[in-house]
């Protein structure tokens, strides 16, 4: 509900701006839309989304077209980022053992903080163990891991998971001869 409020409030302002842009009245647009006056005055003060076909005909009174009504009002893309391979990834953790790389950007405005480690042949992690609520997942995309959660020991072989919360003790170890890699998520966003 509070999305819906916040996209009704962006569209009132962008709908009002562009209306006092052309110089148009609420009353006039009223009369080429057939949008009543009270609607449309509660579209702008975002009290009210209205349909599609109120903005289609909002729209095209004010000589633009619906995407262009609509555009930059949805905000999700924006907080949509690409990082390719080939750029350098921060790491949060490196030891002889192991190394963990951050695989997003800006993390303190993340819900969850996606991690690669890798894990040297017989390599290990520290034990850790963070604040209640915290969750973890844990998938293997190269190698075998074992995982310890206080006392409790997980295999992981490629495409196994393991789901827990955080706040158990945690190790990761590879028995192993060769490298392992694992995606981990961690939510809410800890590093």
């Amino acid at each position: 509900m509070a999305r819906k409020n916040v996209m009704a409030g962006e569209l009132g302002t962008r709908i009002r701006n562009l209306r006092r842009e052309k110089k148009i009245t609420l009353i006039e647009l009223s009369k080429q839309t057939g949008v009543a006056q009270a609607t449309l005055s509660r579209m702008e003060t975002g009290l009210m989304v209205g349909t599609v076909k109120s903005h289609q005909k909002i729209a095209e009174a004010l000589g633009i077209s619906l995407g262009q009504l609509y555009g930059g009002i949805d905000s999700r893309y924006e907080r949509v980022k690409h990082i390719p391979a080939s750029s350098e990834r921060k790491v949060c953790a490196k030891t002889d053992q192991m190394r963990c790389e951050l695989l997003t950007q800006e993390i303190s405005k993340k819900k969850i903080t996606p991690l690669l480690i890798t894990l040297n042949a017989h390599g290990k992690s520290n034990v850790e163990q963070l604040e209640r609520g915290v969750e973890k997942l844990l998938f293997v995309l190269e190698g075998t891991v074992t995982v310890q959660l206080e006392g409790k020991e997980y295999t992981l072989n490629p495409y196994d998971a393991l789901y827990f919360d955080g706040s158990i003790g945690h190790q990761l170890m590879n028995p192993s001869g060769k490298q392992a890699k694992i995606f981990c998520a961690v939510s809410p966003s800890k590093i």
